[in-house]
């Protein structure tokens, strides 16, 4: 016959077994999931890093081909510093366009979001969160001073009475 220790030894083992393969399991995916996240940023970096090198080589071209036209009709040192004031003039541009163009698809990527408004639902609804953290940590210090007040008040009234018990006793 079966001792009921041996089984519950039995049932505890089988237990910390099946807790220890899930505890496996989920590490496996948070893992995996963190592989995935990491390279796709990784592919988005590098993808972006091309572009940006495509870019910079067509715009090299495009501007010197604009350099060799103006060069017809004005000398080609005017035609190079015309051609660099046209991309001198872009950089306050891009400066300005650069939340639109650069940071809000690099958070939407990085976040899995899909459109702006997603996102300041999500940015909303986090300073919500935290205006309403910050409410009760409020309302606790409140709470807490008004204790305080009212132990120190009661202190303050019980020192007044027992001088007062004292100084009865003294003048009798």
């Amino acid at each position: 016959m079966d001792n009921p220790k041996n089984d519950m030894q039995d049932a505890k083992e089988q237990i910390l077994t099946e807790v220890e393969s899930y505890a496996k399991a989920e590490y496996a995916v948070v893992r995996y999931r963190a592989i995935d996240k990491i390279s796709r940023v990784v592919g988005s970096f590098l993808l972006t890093i091309c572009l940006i090198l495509v870019a910079f080589a067509v715009l090299s071209f495009c501007a010197v081909a604009a350099v060799f036209v103006l060069a017809q009709y004005v000398p080609a040192w005017a035609a190079c510093l015309i051609i660099g004031a046209i991309y001198l003039m872009l950089i306050p541009v891009l400066i300005a366009c650069s939340k639109v163009l650069f940071v809000n698809p690099i958070i939407r990527m990085l976040s899995g979001l899909k459109n702006s408004d997603d996102l300041r639902y999500e940015t909303a609804r986090a300073e919500g969160m935290a205006a309403v953290q910050r409410e009760r940590m409020n309302g606790h210090l409140l709470f807490a001073k008004a204790v305080v007040n009212h132990c120190s008040n009661m202190i303050q009234m019980a020192w007044k009475a027992i001088r007062s018990i004292f100084s009865k006793k003294a003048g009798r």
